[in-house]
Order: structure tokens, then C-alpha cells, then sequence
């Protein structure tokens, strides 16, 4: 009997440290209930950046597209003249994500223009990972260089 009782007073015993006051139940569910908005708004935000943007170089025939999310960039020209003088070529094919990164979103990655018409510096507004990117005319001097 004595065994019975203290076997029966360790499940009382545990079921009423596990059991939560109404008040404790009520402040977790607002808990996730503000963790589950966060999230749904952190993702509304980064789906309303274009995926694509294009850049205006200061020549007028040349535009630079960025994908947004992957940092990949092409060199864009058109031109009146005819279908020989319009091209668009690779900057960058690869995506600029850190290896383990998963925060791919629309927006990620910006170009702003330098003094140089030629050369922009691109931003990942997630780390501040920063590259030089080059344009031209010529192949051999496009591409673009992470900044150190």
C-alpha cells in the first residue's frame, strides 16, 4: 500500500509541474503568435523587391541587369542602328550566396555607381559582402572582384 501511495504521489507530483496556469498557456501563444507575424512579414518585405533590376551606365546604349537575389549581372546594350550593335553578355554567371546561406531573396544585392563610368560596387545588403564590377566593350576587360 505504501508503495502504491508514493507511485500514485510521483504521477500527481509530475503532472502538476508539467501543467501550465492558464495565464502561462495564454502568454505562449502570444509569444508565438508574435514570432509567427515576424516571419510572415519579413517575408512580404522580401518579396516586394523586383528579381531583376537593370542600371544605367553613363553611356546611354549600356545598361547593367542584376538579379537581385543571386547577385548575377549581364552587360546590356541595345541600339537604333540594328540588330549587330545589340547584345547582352555575361558580367558575373555565378551566384554570390555564402555557401551555407539560405536567405535568398529578392533584393539582396544592390549596384551603385562609382566615379568611374565603368566600374560599380555591388552590396549584399544582407552581410555587406562588397564586389568591384566592371563593364566594357571589350570582353577581356569585364568581370567583377570581391573587395577585401
Amino acid at each position: 500500500m505504501r508503495r502504491l501511495l508514493i507511485t500514485i504521489s510521483l504521477i500527481v507530483f509530475a503532472v502538476a509541474a508539467k501543467a501550465q496556469s492558464p495565464v502561462d498557456s495564454l502568454e505562449q501563444k502570444r509569444m508565438q503568435l508574435d514570432t509567427m507575424k515576424v516571419g510572415l512579414l519579413t517575408r512580404i518585405s522580401k518579396h516586394t523587391a523586383p528579381c531583376y533590376k537593370l542600371y544605367p551606365t553613363d553611356n546611354m546604349w549600356t545598361f547593367l541587369e542584376l538579379e537581385t537575389f543571386s547577385g548575377r549581372i549581364w552587360q546590356v546594350q541595345y541600339s537604333v542602328e540594328g540588330s549587330t550593335k545589340r547584345f547582352k553578355t555575361v558580367l558575373n554567371d555565378e551566384s554570390l550566396l555564402p555557401l551555407f546561406d539560405t536567405e535568398e531573396f529578392a533584393g539582396r544585392f544592390e549596384l551603385y555607381k562609382t566615379q568611374n563610368m565603368y566600374n560599380f560596387i555591388l552590396l549584399d545588403t544582407s552581410n555587406g559582402n562588397t564586389w568591384q564590377v566592371q563593364w566594357s566593350q571589350k570582353a577581356e576587360n569585364r568581370g567583377i572582384l570581391k573587395i577585401w
